[in-house]
């Protein structure tokens, strides 16, 4: 651990001090920023790393920039083969779903059950690990510190779809706005570009009902379930389907993991606490416009039929998220463009469960 001089030493080449404080133990350096602070405050990240100590850029109470320097988290070691191993017990009870989601399908128009099921493994899988290794990619980009995916396998199908998404854990928070942008956005992009594919393919192998199918279900005992869509879908079936509605289509199974892909994108981008939406909002429109998003995405989330989701966002609100290190330097304008996209995404992947 550097002492108090060195340590301001190493900030004065970055910034400019004019005071030293201990905040309850932890230094803390005004400093002046006479140039914009975000490419010296990266070089100073750096500095410190080699110490294990993170800066942190605040503005203080009366406006004046403080640098404060934290020891950086210690993080312990997890299970070797941990992620591995859930992705492996993750595969089975996706496919297990796969299998109940594909007996009708292969019952009528007779094709193989296990290879459906196998599709629908794979295309749920490509959603919610690609959303994931988006995330990875971006923060591996930029330099920070993150954990493979952790698969997390679920209650199968009919109580579940065999899975609960996944995740990955960063080891130190993102340097400024942009890098948090960057994060939060590349997960929902990656996974809703992949949800587009596999609705395409699911349309181009869907079936039109008609009266004969219909009458031959009920003979058979088979009901058919029928989901609310997204506007990403129904302009997808419009496109490759012209005049045909979406409620239509007898949909492959690989059509439900099309739907959770949209479902997982809509979820997630809707900006409240630490939701990939979450991050963005709190990029774009920094602390206090974060907390308003925030109950924002709750009021979207009761509006839209997902009452639990909301009440479970308000409940994890309690627990206040740091932040960039960086929290003064402001987003970069062609990310604050691309912020839109996010949203307009979001209203796209929108899915409402009906309340009554």
């Amino acid at each position: 651990m550097p002492s108090l001089l060195e340590l301001q030493r190493i900030v004065e080449s970055e910034f400019p001090v004019e005071a030293v404080v201990y905040e309850f133990g932890i230094p803390c350096f005004v400093v002046s920023l006479i140039r914009p602070p975000k490419e010296p405050f990266q070089r100073l990240v750096a500095k410190l790393k080699p110490y294990n100590l993170m800066p942190i850029l605040r503005r203080g109470l009366y406006g004046e920039a403080l640098i404060r320097i934290v020891q950086k988290p210690i993080r312990k070691r997890g299970i070797r083969h941990l992620p591995l191993m859930l992705f492996a017990a993750t595969c089975v009870t996706i496919f297990i779903s796969g299998y109940f989601n594909s007996i009708v399908w292969s019952f009528l128009f007779k094709e193989n059950i296990y290879l459906h099921a196998s599709f629908f493994t794979v295309a749920l899988l490509a959603i919610v690990g690609l959303h994931e290794l988006g995330h990875k990619a971006a923060a591996k980009l930029r330099g920070v510190e993150a954990t493979v995916p952790y698969f997390i396998p679920g209650p199968p199908f009919p109580i579940g779809l065999g899975t609960l998404g996944a995740v990955i854990m960063q080891k130190e928070p993102p340097v400024n706005r942009d890098q948090l942008f960057d994060i939060g956005f590349s997960g929902p992009l990656t996974g809703f570009i992949v949800t587009i594919i596999i609705s395409i393919l699911a349309v181009h192998t869907a079936k039109v009902l008609d009266p004969a199918l219909e009458a031959q279900l009920a003979a058979q005992g088979f009901a058919l379930l029928s989901l609310p869509s997204s506007l990403a879908w129904r302009m997808i079936v419009q496109l490759l389907m012209p005049g045909v509605e979406s409620y239509e289509l007898i949909i492959p199974p690989i059509g439900l993991a099309a739907w959770v892909g949209f479902l997982i994108t809509y979820l997630n981008l809707l900006p409240a606490w630490q939701l990939d939406g979450g991050h963005i909002a709190r990029a774009m429109f920094g602390e206090r416009g974060h907390q308003i998003a925030s109950f924002i995405g709750i009021m979207i989330a009761f509006l839209t039929g997902f009452w639990f989701f909301g009440f479970l966002i308000l409940f994890l609100m309690r627990h206040r998220p740091i932040g960039p290190l960086d929290d003064i330097s402001p987003l970069s304008r062609w990310r604050k463009i691309v912020g839109f996209l996010a949203y307009a995404i979001l209203a796209l992947s929108a899915i409402v469960i009906p309340m009554w």
